[in-house]
């Protein structure tokens, strides 16, 4: 069965790498790995309820099917939504939201993630509230994505900051990470869909951060990165103010 979602998988992203993805292909694919992914996920918490509290090693090797299994699915996920932005198939609904508040129960899924890797993530509270025009579904899966990279990279006692402020008629999000940083080669194609998706996992971001390009440009904003090596990265983006 790995097998198979391994080769569907590589299928499907020489196909996206193509100059014109295939929609039907790449949506049928995303579908037939979903209820084998959806299997191992059952079976594994299965599993989790039969081996013995005093087993360590059993129980560490579920827990791994388990992490493999969800990292399978948002893998899926994400190459899903890389193909439908790529045909024009996403749509927005923007409307008045405030930022902040969105945020700060964004940053909450993450919380437990944080204290396990030791490492400190803060929404800087700008003392008002600020207002875009966004969809609030999308906004919060761009911060998610970039949150959970700047988690990804940033070694224990480091620090992951969310600040949100006003630029001009924009509003504008900042990620910043005390991380690794990202090699200065590899900034002019960060935001890449077809560069990502050939590299490893441990080399860097892979499809999220093409989707958050592509969602903040369905908003009318731009999204950049600056970083040095050794030192971290800050990621921001705009989205239009509302009123």
């Amino acid at each position: 069965m790995a097998r198979r979602i391994g080769r569907e998988l590589d299928e499907a992203i020489a196909r996206l790498e193509g100059r014109e993805p295939d929609k039907d292909l790449i949506s049928i694919v995303c579908h037939d790995l979903k209820d084998p992914l959806a299997s191992i996920v059952m079976g594994a918490g299965y599993l989790k309820k039969t081996v013995a509290p005093d087993d360590g090693a059993s129980r560490r090797v579920v827990e791994a099917i388990a992490r493999s299994a969800d990292r399978m699915s948002h893998v899926v996920g994400d190459f899903h939504d890389v193909a439908k932005l790529e045909v024009g198939a996403i749509a927005i609904d923007p409307r008045p939201c405030d930022v902040v508040a969105t945020l700060q129960g964004a940053l909450a899924a993450f919380s437990a993630q944080a204290r396990e890797r030791e490492v400190d993530l803060r929404l800087e509270d700008p003392g008002q509230p600020v207002v875009a025009r966004c969809d609030r579904t999308r906004l919060v899966q761009i911060v998610s994505k970039l949150v959970a990279n700047g988690l990804k990279f940033t070694p224990a006692k480091g620090r992951v900051t969310v600040r949100i402020g006003r630029d001009g008629d924009r509003v504008r999000v900042w990620v910043q990470d005390t991380g690794r940083g990202i090699q200065p080669d590899r900034l002019p194609e960060i935001f890449d869909r077809a560069a990502n998706a050939r590299r490893s996992p441990r080399d860097g971001p892979g499809m999220g951060l093409a989707i958050v390009r592509g969602l903040v440009e369905l908003h009318g904003g731009e999204v950049s990165v600056e970083s040095r090596m050794g030192e971290g990265s800050v990621f921001s983006f705009t989205l239009p103010a509302a009123g």
